[in-house]
């Protein structure tokens, strides 16, 4: 007779280390629920730049910045609106820095784009700017927990988590919520995690190397067969299940019997659909081969198969669109972190349309705040701008978002959000009513009170809906 540790080593995905990592992941299959009204997507890809993108050297054309160059910040603003940026650094003597590169309009909408977005503006009409956004901190940490979890402390679920708790899952055999991502970002990975939902609405982090299953431990360890490995897995089943009877007050039991079915069905079905060597070499060209480009691509083929919430979490490693004068210098920075990602995200879009998925596939480009309209002080040889959360540009496209639009717009110097100014709240409320879900209403009770995304606070953005 096996003892309990050689049982317990025959499980699941060849290891009981796989349980523990897919329990206390949450990778359970959920239930369909009911939107709370007609939803415009089923999908959402998020790609998110992390580091804080410049819109000043993006989406927000400010020529009138040239008029200004070399001014002091203090000559031009006064203390009030020079605080509560960066606290590590002084932005008084800081000169009005112009835009550091040429801006042309693309489409029949006219939109600016920079030049370092060359291939974006192939698909600029499918496109809704918002160009007067701010949120509550310019710390990096801060913002990523904002943007993710729609409050500044860590401990609250992430939006994907949220819309899987919302949704349910679209396929029984693909985790509804998976992240990729080039690094571990300042904020950490709790920014992809459920709070206080149930766990299996915390993210599955995939890996999308070739040779390299998508997750760990999907192998069956040397010398099971699958035939072996489903006896061994039944029984277990059972047993859990005989077990969670027993204790109906513990609903976790059901989250890890969960856990270990969606394991099973990963050793099926993950490699499938992370595999790209299943798509022609003319998709391949369109997309490019860096790894964010083999993310998009990969983003695509989950939608396609079910994933119901899927992130592209882009410069996490070395905060790569940080653009300080210390990390590559705002020029360097940000023309090669757009070249980087153009051609994927064009792809992206182009690919989604040509496919019929982007009236249902609603792709978000995001950063947790802009940059400074003035230099850094004390900068050293290259030029540099600071943190900026008072005006800054996100955009959205397809699932329901009107293209060609531009809502709102910050001022001369890019510094305020002055025209239809809209908070991270309200952009999350969009996102969610997009997928039919009211956000005032998808809630859950804890600690005597209702927690939402949202807060206490947003509205629908109403504007950018087509």
């Amino acid at each position: 007779m096996p003892s309990r540790r050689d049982f317990l080593g025959h499980l699941s995905l060849g290891s009981i280390a796989a349980i523990s990592h897919l329990a206390s992941s949450g990778q359970a299959a959920l239930p369909a629920m009911a939107p709370h009204y007609r939803p415009r997507a089923r999908n959402v890809i998020l790609l998110f730049m992390c580091g804080g993108a410049s819109h000043l050297e993006t989406f927000d054309y400010k020529p009138q910045l040239k008029k200004w160059t070399g001014k002091r910040a203090d000559e031009i603003f006064s203390a009030e609106e020079l605080r509560g940026f960066n606290p590590e650094k002084t932005v008084e003597g800081c000169k009005i820095l112009p835009p550091v590169f040429d801006f042309k309009q693309h489409g029949q909408s006219g939109a600016w784009l920079s030049e370092i977005y060359p291939r974006l503006g192939e698909v600029v009409d499918e496109i809704a700017f918002l160009k007067a956004v701010h949120t509550d901190s310019a710390i990096h940490s801060v913002g990523e927990t904002i943007w993710h979890t729609g409050h500044a402390r860590p401990g609250f679920p992430s939006m994907g988590s949220w819309v899987t708790y919302g949704l349910g899952a679209e396929s029984p055999d693909l985790p509804p919520y998976v992240v990729m991502k080039d690094g571990i970002s300042t904020a950490g990975d709790v920014v992809f995690q459920q709070g206080m939902l149930p766990g299996r609405h915390q993210a599955a982090v995939a890996r999308v190397e070739a040779g390299r299953p998508p997750f760990p431990y999907l192998d069956l360890s040397p010398g099971v067969s699958p035939e072996r490995q489903r006896k061994h897995l039944t029984a277990l089943n059972r047993l859990n299940r005989l077990h969670r009877d027993r204790h109906p007050t513990q609903p976790e039991l059901t989250g890890r019997i969960e856990a270990l079915e969606m394991a099973w069905k990963l050793q099926q079905s993950a490699e499938g659909a992370f595999d790209l060597t299943r798509e022609s070499a003319g998709m391949h060209a369109l997309y490019g081969g860096n790894q964010f480009s083999r993310h998009c691509l990969t983003a695509r083929r989950l939608v396609e198969s079910g994933v119901r919430f899927v992130e592209i979490f882009d410069g996490a490693k070395g905060r790569k669109w940080d653009a300080h004068g210390n990390r590559g210098g705002l020029v360097g920075n940000h023309r090669s972190n757009a070249g980087r990602t153009d051609r994927g995200i064009a792809a992206l879009i182009l690919d989604l349309k040509a496919r019929g998925m982007l009236e249902e596939t609603l792709v978000v480009w995001a950063t947790e705040f802009g940059r400074t309209p003035f230099e850094e002080a004390n900068r050293e040889a290259q030029l540099g701008r600071g943190h900026h959360h008072k005006g800054f540009t996100l955009w959205m496209a397809g699932g329901g978002v009107k293209g060609g639009a531009s809502l709102g717009a910050t001022d001369d110097f890019g510094m305020h959000a002055v025209e239809n100014p809209v908070h991270v709240h309200d952009v999350h409320a969009t996102i969610l009513h997009l997928l039919g879900l009211d956000h005032e209403r998808l809630n859950l009770r804890h600690n005597s009170r209702d927690v939402r995304l949202t807060d206490v606070f947003g509205k629908v953005i109403h504007e950018v809906l087509a």
